[in-house]
């Protein structure tokens, strides 16, 4: 009779086997299994929020405060620089690392704002347009041509130029960009929408229109809307910051990365990093927001399924 070796396995560390199994079970539902890109994206996103939220708490100086003795300090991690000023700092003497948490603060404030705006506008005259038809869709769908057809750029500058650089006529502005597409994506599919058969069935009913459209067409609409809101906010946070770059965005002593950006540019060559560090800033952030966009319209969108 022969005894057979058996090996006598130790069971895995409960903490590990736990944590694998919370963070397996998480990227499952948000659907991120192989997604290690997306996965980095929101990883990214999510500490440029948080920055942008609480970066005040550790800004080691005020964004304003000059120190002329300290002007073209470079970075930490460049010859010569020093812990005192991480990022070293600018032509006034002011910690680059201060300004770029404030300038950080304000872009993506503008950025969320600025698609809001665009949302709802365009989202609105979208829905306008296939209710009424006739005259008010030609009327409105004339525009959204108009709106295609004009570089938005030189539109944008004109109106800063000619009206002024506050900051809420430059949301407003930025607000205005883009307004189009979800004009009409939104007609296209409440055009569709009414005639499934669910409003069919409500409108026999005797529901009103606004209860239909509040309660029934745009909720099963709004998950495109927001995917197409996530792919026009890196958009919006360029436009900003090349108006802010050419002079005619945010206005001193406010800060944003495309001010910062666009004071750096007189220093390219004697202190690179005021401009390089903002310009990576804003590289990674629209490409991670798009990225995730992308990832988004893939899951939410009904016609890529």
């Amino acid at each position: 009779m022969s005894v057979r070796n058996t090996e006598v396995k130790e069971p895995p560390q409960a903490g590990a086997q736990i944590n694998r199994s919370w963070l397996g079970a998480l990227m499952h539902r948000w659907g991120l299994q192989g997604e290690w890109l997306v996965t980095i994206a929101m990883i990214y996103i999510g500490f440029i929020l948080f920055v942008a939220v609480f970066g005040f708490l550790f800004q080691p100086y005020p964004h304003t405060q000059l120190d002329l003795f300290n002007q073209l300090q470079p970075p930490v991690f460049m010859d010569g620089g020093s812990w005192e000023h991480i990022f070293g700092t600018d032509d006034l003497g002011r910690d680059v690392l201060s300004r770029l948490i404030r300038g950080l603060r304000l872009s993506v404030l503008i950025g969320v704002i600025g698609t809001a705006i665009g949302a709802v506008l365009g989202s609105f005259l979208g829905i306008v347009a296939a209710h009424f038809r006739g005259w008010v869709e030609e009327v409105l769908m004339m525009l959204v041509d108009v709106q295609v057809s004009l570089p938005f750029i030189i539109f944008a500058l004109a109106i800063l130029a000619f009206v002024g650089n506050s900051l809420t006529i430059l949301i407003i502005v930025v607000g205005i960009d883009g307004w189009e597409r979800y004009a009409r994506l939104a007609r296209s599919m409440v055009l569709s929408a009414n005639q499934q058969d669910y409003v069919l069935a409500v409108r026999s009913l005797g529901l009103s229109h606004f209860n239909i459209y509040r309660r029934h067409v745009l909720p099963n609409i709004m998950g495109t809307l927001i995917v197409q809101a996530t792919i026009n906010l890196p958009g919006v946070i360029l436009l900003e910051s090349t108006l802010s770059f050419l002079g005619l965005g945010v206005q001193p002593p406010m800060t944003s990365l495309g001010q910062i950006l666009g004071v750096g540019r007189d220093y390219l060559i004697l202190a690179p990093w005021i401009a390089v560090l903002p310009g990576t800033v804003i590289f990674f952030l629209t490409l991670s927001i798009a990225i995730v966009g992308d990832w988004l319209r893939d899951r939410l969108d009904p016609t890529l399924q």
